[in-house]
């Protein structure tokens, strides 16, 4: 088996005295494409930030490349970043730069490379997005879904070995979220690349995943190819993937 790109192992995390993960582990293979599910508020944002180094947990171990993330210095940990792609659930553009000088910014400050060569970079990511000729409008122009594929675009124009997307469906109709779970699919087979998708829609996960891992309480419950998946006796996740109001998830919070 190849080496894990991420592992994380035993982790907990607290904010304010509230523990958000309770053991959570994890490890993610060379260009699979793991989807997080989970309710809102269980901890699957808070799990990639942990794998981006914004947060440190309180106890376990997170690794990058079987590199402890935790202990890397701030250079290290920039470097690190170089190779993690990030598409945020609301787009994150600028607004008071165009489409071009938004993708050019990750270019101008993390490499050395020459004008020419970084708007040779835009163009082709635009292109393989689809918005080849929006680089000189600015983001309020910009549908929702259009504004999702420049958020991918951005997450690749430095050709990163791992990608995070943070609800990448959430706000648009079932057609647009289709055209971008295709992106999805089609950008990081063709790049070769590891992908992490946190969501909690349903038919964005079966169709965009190889494997699914669900997240409840703290930690993984349960992980396994999607059709496996689909078909687990675990009662909470029955109860998730079915959207089922009768069940443990909602007996637990009255709880």
């Amino acid at each position: 088996m190849d080496t894990p790109l991420v592992e994380m192992s035993n982790v907990d995390l607290s904010f304010d005295g509230t523990r958000i993960l309770k053991g959570l582990s994890l490890s993610v293979a060379p260009r699979e494409r793991l989807v997080i599910l989970g309710q809102s508020g269980s901890g699957k944002s808070t799990t990639l930030r942990l794998i981006l180094g914004i947060l440190h947990p309180q106890h376990g171990s997170v690794k990058f490349k079987n590199e402890e993330v935790t202990h890397m210095s701030r250079a290290k940990l920039n470097r690190m970043r170089q190779k993690i792609g990030m598409v945020y659930q609301y787009s994150a553009l600028i607004s008071s730069l165009t489409i071009r000088d938004n993708l050019a910014l990750p270019l101008e400050e993390l490499t050395d490379k020459s004008r020419e060569e970084i708007d040779q970079i835009i163009e082709e990511k635009l292109a393989m997005v689809g918005m080849e000729d929006t680089g000189e409008r600015m983001p309020s122009e910009l549908s929702g879904g259009m504004k999702k594929r420049i958020g991918l675009a951005r997450a690749l124009v430095l050709n990163p070995e791992l990608v995070l997307f943070d609800e990448p469906s959430a706000g648009l109709d079932p057609v647009i979220s289709s055209v971008i779970d295709e992106l999805i699919i089609s950008l990081t087979e063709k790049a070769n690349t590891t992908s992490i998708i946190v969501t909690h829609e349903m038919d964005s996960a079966f169709k965009i995943a190889t494997r699914i891992a669900m997240l409840y309480q703290g930690k993984i419950i349960e992980e396994d190819r999607p059709e496996r998946f689909r078909r687990s006796e675990n009662e909470v996740v029955k109860q998730f993937v079915e959207g089922k109001t009768d069940g443990p998830i909602l007996e637990n919070k009255k709880s």
